[in-house]
């Protein structure tokens, strides 16, 4: 009796080794890398009402581009926008929204008085302050879609202006490899 105890533990202890060794295998052959991936807005002519929509395309990135059918998880580190080659005058500036998806369906950061100039001047990128449920949204949707919309609306102040603004994700991957 002591030993059909013994032999079925045994049993028990060598299955449940087996069915997690299986995870195991399965995310051995699995990759994880770093990527940004960006997509600039061209404003010519800004002056009073703007808006304008562009595809943030992860497949821009050669590796994703080489797993895209193979991705597992996105998880965005940040998202940013950064304003150059800025003609304008001095004290023109932006209020407005960054919507992410159709109107905004998976997230929208606002934008309240940023002056052009200086923030070209500066070259600096400056983050988009989304929340995290937004962050997974567009997260999901780049998992799904390799891309995601990115609208720009708002008021420009003292134009008419001309300058870039370019929006860059920065994120992790992972994908099968196999």
């Amino acid at each position: 009796m002591k030993n059909r105890f013994l032999i079925s533990m045994l049993a028990t202890l060598f299955v449940a080794g087996i069915m997690a060794s299986c995870d195991l295998f399965d995310k051995a052959d699995d990759i994880s890398f770093s990527t940004e991936f960006k997509e600039s807005f061209n404003v010519e002519d800004g002056n009073g009402s703007y808006a304008k929509t562009i595809t943030l395309d992860a497949t821009t990135d050669p590796e994703v581009a080489k797993y895209k059918e193979k991705i597992q998880k996105i998880a965005l580190n940040k998202v940013t926008y950064m304003v150059s080659n800025y003609v304008g005058s001095p004290d023109a500036t932006f209020s407005g929204d960054v919507l992410f998806g159709l109107n905004g369906k998976l997230g929208t950061v606002g934008i309240s008085g940023l002056n052009l100039a200086d923030a070209s001047g500066s070259g600096a990128e400056m983050e988009l302050d989304l929340s995290q449920d937004e962050v997974n949204a567009v997260a999901a949707q780049l998992k799904g879609d390799k891309a995601v919309d990115v609208t720009m609306a708002g008021e420009f102040t003292n134009g008419p202006v001309n300058f870039t603004v370019t929006v860059k994700i920065n994120a992790k991957v992972t994908a099968d490899a196999l």
